[in-house]
């Protein structure tokens, strides 16, 4: 293998697949990244077995081939290069490399390529494509909600739904639920629901920052694989039945609250405040033009803020986990909001108030006195 390329576009490689990397493994290979050359230049490999990111580089190949080199010590090397042009070079069946940019000279000791892990061929046909920017905002608005809980790992990931021209993420933890959705130009091959983890989301939204164009879905296996020109991300999928979440959502209202978003999320990190040793309990009352926003922890102190405010319906006191209500506030992106409420022990739901794209339903707290 021989290959040249940009000391920039190396080190961007580098930092993208080394998302992938194991830190803990007992499998020494999966702390190496995979260089191979394509037809216009090099492309690097990283998994740990249930995320692989796999990136595409620009260069000049002078001979075909492909090596591993261990990821940390490769992002080290290529981190300190100068900016200039970076020579990749290992004979045949040697697993010695050669790194060499302008008077520096490195050579390291990698892994035979045989023993990394081989990546599944997709599917010819996509299930579908969705913007770039759109995946990463359906990402930002829901992965916040994903369960931590490793005892139910089916709410560990974001389920994503793809029927005709209607994607779907959703992610719930139990105490709350979001929900994104977005309208494609065309229908998707076939009807998909699958859950993806919460990592690899993650890690997809970072990769595809500054990216444009469409992201391709496709079924892999028991994979889900992500990709858009230079960049493929591939997933296992999380097994077990995704919850009913249309049943959660709340059809109707008693209360519905019409309220500036950042007025409210500022009245709500106050009233956190002293809420936090109290199970971060915010309690919430409008009236007429004015929202009344209480916390109250014996120990600590009580706080009160006034937010104006439009109501409609009956006045319905509810209390709420001022960390889920924050969560939803700083990822809307709606100047203005909908909060609507069905009851003091029921699931109270905020939506934006332009469109019908989003929706977030959060279970009340129950409190005493």
């Amino acid at each position: 293998m021989w290959v040249t390329c940009s000391q920039s576009a190396l080190l961007k490689g580098v930092h993208l697949v080394n998302r992938a990397i194991s830190t803990r493994t007992t499998m020494p290979i999966l702390s190496y990244v995979l260089l191979e050359t394509t037809k216009d230049g090099l492309k690097l490999t990283a998994t740990d077995l249930e995320l692989a990111i796999q990136v595409e580089i620009e260069g000049e190949v002078k001979q075909s081939g492909q090596l591993t080199l261990p990821a940390r010590i490769l992002t080290e090397i290529v981190g300190n290069l100068p900016e200039a042009t970076v020579e990749i070079r290992a004979d045949e069946g040697v697993t010695q490399t050669q790194i060499t940019c302008e008077n520096s000279n490195f050579e390291i000791l990698g892994l035979p390529a045989g023993d990394f892990p081989t990546m599944p061929k997709p599917a010819e046909d996509a299930l579908g494509a969705i913007d770039a920017e759109s995946m990463r905002t359906m990402i930002r608005q829901t992965i916040f909600a994903v369960s931590a809980d490793e005892t139910r790992p089916f709410l560990t990931g974001v389920y994503v739904v793809m029927d005709g021209t209607d994607v779907r993420f959703v992610a719930t933890d139990g105490g709350r639920l979001a929900l994104r959705k977005t309208t494609l130009p065309g229908p998707v091959k076939q009807k998909t629901g699958v859950i993806v983890p919460a990592k690899t989301m993650q890690e997809l939204a970072r990769a595809l920052g500054g990216m444009e164009g469409d992201v391709q879905l496709a079924a892999v296996d028991n994979q889900l694989m992500f990709a858009v020109p230079g960049l493929r991300v591939y997933s296992r999928l999380i097994t077990g039945q995704f919850p009913n979440y249309q049943q959660v959502i709340p059809q109707e209202f008693k209360q519905r609250i019409h309220v500036d978003t950042d007025r409210l999320l500022r009245a709500v990190r106050r009233a956190s405040i002293t809420a936090r040793d109290s199970a971060n309990v915010v309690r919430l009352a409008a009236k007429g033009k004015k929202l009344t926003i209480t916390s109250n922890t014996p120990e600590v102190g009580k706080a009160r803020e006034d937010v104006e405010v439009s109501a409609e319906g009956e006045t319905v006191e509810a209390a709420f986990n001022a960390r889920y209500l924050i969560d939803c506030l700083n990822n809307i992106d709606a100047a203005d909001l909908y909060f609507e409420l069905t009851g003091p022990l029921s699931p109270g739901a905020v939506r934006p108030a332009q469109h019908d794209d989003y929706v977030y339903v959060l279970a009340p707290v129950r409190v005493y006195g």
